[in-house]
């Protein structure tokens, strides 16, 4: 086909489909109502149609044009006039484009006739005659209502949908009535079968029941209630005594019958018929009054003393009531049906509580056994004593015991512990009996804007509990506890600190945040956290925002573990810093618990988000003097005392701070004692404690006076029972002694009524055993020496020293006392040392004596006087039976504070301004405890070989140590302090001691198996004891057997003293005081360590009057040197004097001297070969010339010499020189001097 013809003919098909378009007749794109459509007859109906296109629109009703709508594309028609029957309704749209229609189907229906939809009573229906009937109906029109009875029209209604018709006279027959209605639409009918019938009326009811009885006197209102209206007639025995007409209901009210029988009868009677009703009615006496309910309940019952009582009762007449407490003067009211008596304020005590009500007809009483119980009844007081009346099931929780965890700012606590006892003398906690319960309460962190967090108190210590919605730090709550878990709170702080650039902040736990870097405009900060120097994260953090570094514990993940608020980041052209203010740090190693976990003798019960429960799951046995164990430190002290008495403690053995508060007072005053405040003085045993603080405020403000603090004097049992007892007082928290009543070693003495008081230092009655020559080491200083045993073992000789200076000595026999008096201030002769000798024991290899029962008090006391302050207390008064304090200026109870009140006390105040909340505290510091000191022989030991442990302390031996390796239990030392036992198997064990008082002892065993006999060597040195100065024989045998070992290298701290010779022996003069280690080593051996300490010499040796003669010898010829030594020290003493020529040792000479003692020293040698030698010996030196011949410069010498040297010893013993700087001096006067007969002697002189 042509290229032209296509062309076009595409463009006229183009052309042509835009014409068709642009010619398309509109079209209706939506009609309603849907077709075909019907209504009644006069409602309107809206046709309307939606148009494609602006249309002129015409509607015609059965080809009629009835409207025309001009220009629009949507229109309406609406018709409520058409009349009965179908029609054709058309909407006809016309545009310049054509035209369409729209066609309806509509039928028009007639309005149906009015339909009566409901009547009553039922259309068959009897009644009779005389009752009132009302016949209803309802239509669903609005209508025309005739009603027709038997055809004759009674009622009507007009334009009406409901209508009624009431007939009361209708006479026994039967009836026909109809309800007709009508309206435009039609009629309806209802027609009622109607049966009016002749009956008797009836009495439907009566009040009261026919057989009745009251008291003469009542009003009493008889009723009835008739089915019928009638006339009632009441008879009273007959005679008619009232009336009523036409009723349906009537009464008959009487006041006046006399006591006796009546009959009262109501008689009922209308045209239908009668009725009656008969009562049996008795009038009796009135009865004696009645009180109908009180309150308590229950008449014997408890209450806590201060606490409000009340007393009620309801009485069934008018009486007067008079009230009793235990017979006492009575409290009356007159004329009352209730009455009510309060007892504000009751004391402890049980009382009679009595309530008699009367009036003319009698009396009636109650009465109550009414037991008022302590404050501390049921909680409060730490110590629960069988003499304090306290409840056999008793709470400790943290208001009144300072062990369990308390929160101060928000008042809350949340452990709780109660014990069920079965009887006053009950010493074993059955299963379950003793239930513990925590709860977490949440705190707020230390740095304010991170809102709170959850802790809570688990066995007297404090864990994290978890986060909530309030934590700033946490971006959402977080339960540790809900999963099992708890962690303690290492840091929680906002004190302000700064660190500088390339510097560290050091966390706990090995933690350490390292500030890497900041930038140049210091509002950031680089950091990197490290655990242990290994790095765990690193952050860039903005000025003003916390650093959080999270960690997954257990089965929570992302729990914050740290937090470190940066306040300020500062950036400066020579410093960098940040300063940060607020740090929170809770550990990673968390405590996991689970219900059926034991915890000493408790086990965990339940454990959720909201609480841990726990009870004992075996018998906790209370027996006299015990410390029975709770659950981890929480542990029970029980009185040595018939009287069964005990508390909770927690176990504050460990070293570290501690603080004992008093139970939390708040908005009130409060009186503390040491039952409810643990700082206070108290022996458990005996149940006696003498402090009392008792305080009383107004506002925040203790006024002058009104801090009142006293304390008296009590006598308590030594330990050590047989020496009786002693005067002992508590003051500011502290144990004092006051003094001695007559007792075993001492008439009556009394400190206090002097105004002194002395510390308590020892008292106790433990086993010792202490060998001839041995101490017993006892406080301040002292030391009592076991000089000497004598030869029966009836005596020992003693001597008693302090700081080294003799102060007492005697000799004491077996079962008696030792006693050290001093005079202390105003006081003579006070025995402020006593130690009882149990026992005393003289073998042919030793001897010991046994001690049991020390008593020891300070001799430096503290003296109490009239107008004394201490703190902001000042004493009022002291005498021989008390002390009294009192503020002496007003004290103010301010927010967050901690207030010094005296000594040791102090005020521990809420930071929170609702309430005055606070408590009294003391922190007392566990110092590490005497240590045991373990040595096991011997130390090396082949397979089923017995071992010997032998425990000490302070040089005493001690009984009762339990000696364990690992989880083996060796056994318990006797009282020579020993424990025998035989390891089976080869290895390095430890040997640990332990005792409760005590610091954990360590000792190393090597176990060898047979085949490694011959590898090991021993070190074995003499004397045992090694003072700067001594001589130190060292000898090395092998381990097994005991075989010297020759050519063993012996090196002392590194530095060789040579090899043993063929009997293992090697020595050396030791001069450095401290630990030395001691090194043996041989080929084919394993090396053998000991390490050896040297004492400080305790007597001080003192060397003067060096003489060396000649001082110009000949070759071969003897050299004599002579000096003087004395003791100057506070002991006998040993020393090696060593003589040195040239600086080797020639010889050395053993000399022992007492205290200021003194001896000569001369010593011997042969001169060598020619020259000059230096000859040192007690720290001086002198020079000595050897030739072949005699010069004539001898004598010059010597006389020079002497001069010198005798100069020194005047500088050592009168100018204050020691012997090292006279040793010093001397040298350098000696090399002068050597230098200047140098000369002399190289010119011939």
């Amino acid at each position: 086909m042509n290229k032209h013809f296509k062309f076009i003919l595409i463009s006229l098909l183009i052309l042509g489909m835009g014409c068709g378009v642009a010619m398309a007749a509109p079209t209706i794109d939506g009609a309603t109502p849907p077709s075909p459509h019907a209504s009644e007859v006069g409602v309107q109906v809206d046709f309307f149609i939606n148009i494609t296109e602006t249309s002129n629109v015409t509607w015609y009703v059965d080809g009629i044009s009835m409207a025309t709508v001009i220009g629009v594309t949507d229109s309406t028609y609406s018709n409520s006039t058409a009349s009965v029957g179908p029609h054709t309704v058309v909407a006809n749209a016309t545009s310049a484009t054509g035209s369409t229609e729209e066609p309806w189907a509509w039928t028009v229906t007639a309005i149906p006739a009015p339909l009566i939809t409901s009547n009553d009573p039922s259309l068959t229906f009897s009644n009779n005659v005389g009752d009132s009937q009302t016949f209803t109906i309802d239509i669903d029109q609005t209508v025309d209502v005739n009603w027709l009875l038997d055809g004759n029209l009674v009622s009507s209604n007009s334009s009406v949908i409901t209508s009624s018709y009431t007939n009361n006279s209708a006479e026994s027959g039967i009836y026909n009535l109809t309800a007709f209605v009508t309206n435009a639409n039609g009629t309806d009918q209802a027609i009622w079968d109607w049966t009016v019938d002749t009956a008797a009326p009836e009495i439907t009811s009566n009040d009261p029941s026919l057989t009745f009885s009251n008291n003469v006197g009542d009003s009493q209102i008889f009723t009835i209630d008739i089915d019928q209206t009638v006339d009632v007639n009441w008879l009273l025995d007959g005679n008619l005594v009232s009336s009523n007409s036409s009723v349906t209901t009537s009464s008959y009210t009487n006041n006046s019958a006399e006591i006796g029988t009546y009959n009262l009868t109501a008689f009922v009677t209308n045209a239908n018929g009668t009725d009656q009703a008969i009562w049996d009615w008795t009038v009796s006496a009135i009865p004696g009054p009645q009180i109908t309910s009180f309150d308590p309940s229950d008449l014997s019952f408890e209450s806590i003393e201060g606490t409000l009582q009340e007393f009620s009762i309801e009485i069934d007449q008018v009486c007067d009531v008079t009230w009793y407490v235990d017979g006492g003067s009575p409290v009356t009211e007159s004329s009352v049906t209730s009455s009510f008596y309060n007892i504000t304020n009751p004391s402890t005590g049980t009382y009679n509580v009595s309530v008699n009500v009367s009036n003319v007809n009698g009396v009636d009483s109650e009465e109550w056994a009414w037991t008022v119980h302590p404050v501390t009844y049921y909680s409060g007081d730490r110590i629960w004593d069988v003499n304090a009346g306290q409840s056999l099931d008793y709470t400790w929780d943290a208001l009144s015991y300072s062990g369990f965890f308390y929160d101060l700012e928000s008042g809350l606590g949340s452990e709780t512990m109660t014990i069920h006892l079965d009887s006053d003398s009950d010493r074993n906690i059955g299963d379950g009996d003793l239930e513990y319960e925590t709860t977490p309460v949440e705190t707020d962190f230390e740095y304010d804007d991170w809102g709170s967090y959850e802790v809570i108190g688990f066995m007297a210590e404090k864990y994290f509990a978890g986060y909530t919605s309030d934590s700033d730090i946490s971006d959402e709550s977080i339960s540790l506890m809900s999963k099992g878990h708890l962690a303690k709170v290492l840091i929680d702080t906002d004190d302000k600190q700064s660190v500088y650039g390339g510097a560290g902040l050091v966390l706990e736990e090995g933690y350490v945040l390292n500030i890497v870097e900041l930038d140049v405009n210091g509002d950031r900060v680089f950091v990197s956290l490290s655990k242990d120097g290994d790095e765990v994260d690193e952050l860039v953090v903005s000025s003003g925002n916390p650093y959080v570094y999270e960690k997954d514990l257990g089965d929570v993940d992302d729990v914050p573990i740290i937090a470190v608020n940066f306040a300020e980041i500062f950036s400066g052209t020579e410093t960098s810093a940040v300063f940060i203010e607020g740090i929170f740090q809770i550990s990673d190693e968390y405590e996991d618990i689970n219900r059926g976990d034991e915890y000493g003798s408790m086990e965990v019960k339940t454990i959720s988000s909201e609480k841990i429960r726990m009870e004992n799951e075996d018998t906790i046995d209370l027996d006299k003097g015990d410390i029975a164990d709770i659950m981890g430190k929480l542990k029970f002290i029980v009185a040595d005392d018939n009287d069964l008495r005990f508390a909770p403690f927690v176990d504050m053995s460990e070293p570290g701070t501690y603080e004992l508060r008093g139970t939390i007072a708040e908005n009130e005053g409060l009186t503390w004692t040491p039952l409810n405040f643990e700082g206070f003085y108290y022996n458990i045993d005996e149940g006696i404690g003498t402090e009392k603080l008792n305080l009383t405020y107004t506002g925040r403000t203790i006024g002058d006076d009104k801090l009142v603090y006293s304390t008296s004097p009590s006598n308590v049992s030594f330990e050590h029972s047989d020496w009786g007892s002693y005067n002992v007082i508590g003051f500011m928290a502290e144990k004092f002694f006051a003094g001695y009543p007559d007792n075993e070693f001492t008439n009556d003495v009394s400190m206090i009524s002097k105004g002194q008081l002395s510390k308590v230092l020892i008292d106790d009655d433990d086993k010792r055993s202490i060998f001839g020559g041995s101490s017993i080491i006892l406080e301040e200083g002292y030391s009592l020496d076991i000089v000497e045993v004598d030869m029966n073992g009836e005596r020992v000789f003693v001597s008693l020293s302090k700081d080294g200076d003799e102060v007492d000595e005697l000799v004491v026999s077996s079962g008696k006392t030792y006693v050290y008096e001093k005079d202390l201030g105003d006081v003579d002769d006070v025995p402020i040392i006593a130690v009882y000798f149990k026992e005393i024991f003289s073998g042919q290899e030793s001897t010991a004596v046994f001690v049991e029962g020390i008593f020891q008090i300070s001799d430096e006391y503290d003296e109490i006087n009239t107008g004394d302050n201490y703190g902001e207390m000042e004493v009022k008064s002291i005498s021989s039976t008390k002390i009294e304090m009192r503020n002496d200026d007003s004290i103010s109870l301010s927010e967050g504070e901690e207030i010094e009140i005296m000594g040791e006390i102090k005020f521990k105040v809420a930071d929170t301004n609702d309430d005055v909340r606070y408590y009294p505290f003391v922190e007392i510091s566990t110092a590490p405890a005497d240590s045991l000191d373990v040595e096991v022989e011997p130390e090396i030991v082949s397979e089923g070989d017995k071992i010997t442990v032998i425990v000490t302390s302070r040089g005493s031996l001690v009984n009762g140590v339990t000696v364990k390796s690992g989880n083996i239990v060796l056994g318990t030392t006797d009282d020579e302090g020993e424990v025998d036992y035989t390891f089976h198997a080869d290895g390095d064990y430890t040997i640990t001691a332990e005792k409760d008082g005590y610091t954990n002892g360590e000792a190393s065993l090597e176990v060898i198996s047979p085949d490694d006999e011959s590898r090991k060597m021993s070190i074995e040195f003499l004397p045992e004891v090694i003072y700067e100065g001594n001589l130190v024989t060292f000898t090395v045998v092998k381990s097994i057997g005991g075989d010297a070992l020759e050519d063993v290298n012996v090196t002392i701290d590194g530095k060789s003293i040579g090899g043993t010779d063929g009997d293992g022996v090697v020595t050396d003069v030791l001069r450095e005081i401290g630990m030395h280690k001691i090194t043996a080593e041989k080929e084919g051996f394993l090396k053998a360590e000991e390490n050896l300490e040297v004492k400080e010499l305790e007597a001080k040796f003192e060397f003067s009057n060096l003489l060396v003669t000649p001082l110009e010898v000949k070759t071969g010829k003897d050299v004599k040197v002579n000096l003087d030594a004395v003791n100057n020290g506070k002991a006998a003493g040993s020393y090696t004097v060593e003589l040195l020529v040239n600086d080797n040792t020639t010889t050395t000479q053993e000399i022992s001297l007492g205290v200021g003692e003194s001896t000569p020293v001369e010593f011997e040698y042969t001169a060598g070969e020619p020259g000059t030698y230096l000859v040192k010996v007690g720290g001086m030196t002198a020079t000595v010339e050897v030739v072949k011949g005699t010069s004539t410069v001898t004598y010059l010498i010597g006389g020079v010499a002497i001069a010198v040297l005798g100069g020194a010893a005047y500088l050592f013993t009168a100018g204050g020189w020691t012997v090292s700087t006279a040793g010093a001096k001397a040298g350098e006067a000696a090399a002068v001097l050597s230098e200047k007969l140098s000369s002399l002697l190289s010119r011939g002189k």
